[in-house]
């Protein structure tokens, strides 16, 4: 192809026809152009059909890291619901002597579970590998109008920063809590489940009634931090799938 074009050229300027050369050399650059931009944009097509898989491919690891995560969140849940009730009975029941005098060394067992209500706590922590992998896809320029990518990371960053703040306030308030029950004589006897008289009346006094209402309060909203988690988490699966669709 070369070789004929080159011939015509030739010929051209043998018989001196400078003007038809001319438009001949014209469209010959022309045709470089045309030829350099249908390459521009096969590599640019393909660029783009690159990175399209490599983001479906995070979107994957995103994806399956929120159905771990409202799998895996159900547990906390359930048990902070059943610990709501408890703390409610802790936090409405009337001082009451004759209730107290019902606990004995044979009876003991069925109350220990409210002496544990204010001393434990169940941490989540949310999958965060295919949510990084994202955030670093989405520095690219091309991603910066993709309001699907951008609305993913920012409830997730928020999700993350409740559940995290909520998780060290129970930390922090378990600590506390034990820290107190430390000072007392019973508290050997506490930790090793034993029943102990002396126990029971600080469990049955109005400090511990505080403490469990206090507890309650931090407690409420972790369980409320974590429903709206799990609720987002299962509308980005949706989002995300119909992504995939396309």
């Amino acid at each position: 192809m070369i070789k004929f074009f080159r011939s015509i050229r030739q010929k051209l300027l043998t018989e001196n026809k400078f003007s038809k050369y001319l438009l001949y050399a014209i469209g010959e650059i022309v045709l470089v152009v045309i030829g350099i931009l249908i390459a521009l944009s096969i590599n640019n097509w393909n660029e783009k059909r690159i990175e399209t898989a490599r983001l479906n491919s995070v979107l994957n690891i995103v994806k399956a890291d929120l159905i771990k995560d409202t799998l895996n969140i159900l547990r906390p849940i359930k048990d902070y619901e059943n610990k709501k009730v408890i703390l409610l009975k802790i936090i409405e029941r009337e001082k009451s002597k004759s209730s107290l005098d019902s606990i004995t060394k044979l009876s003991f067992k069925k109350y220990e579970i409210f002496t544990k209500a204010i001393s434990n706590y169940f941490l989540f922590n949310m999958n965060k590998r295919g949510i990084e992998l994202l955030k670093n896809m989405s520095n690219n320029i091309d991603f910066e109008k993709d309001t699907l990518i951008a609305s993913i990371i920012e409830r997730h960053s928020i999700n993350r920063v409740f559940i995290e703040e909520d998780n060290e306030l129970m930390r922090k308030l378990q600590f506390q809590n034990e820290e107190e029950f430390e000072k007392h004589t019973w508290y050997n006897d506490w930790r090793l489940n034993k029943y102990n008289k002396a126990m029971f009346q600080y469990f049955y006094d109005d400090e511990f009634r505080r403490k469990a209402a206090k507890y309650n309060v931090y407690s409420n909203q972790y369980l409320r931090d974590l429903k709206r988690y799990r609720s987002v988490a299962k509308s980005d699966i949706k989002l995300i799938e119909e992504r995939l669709k396309k």
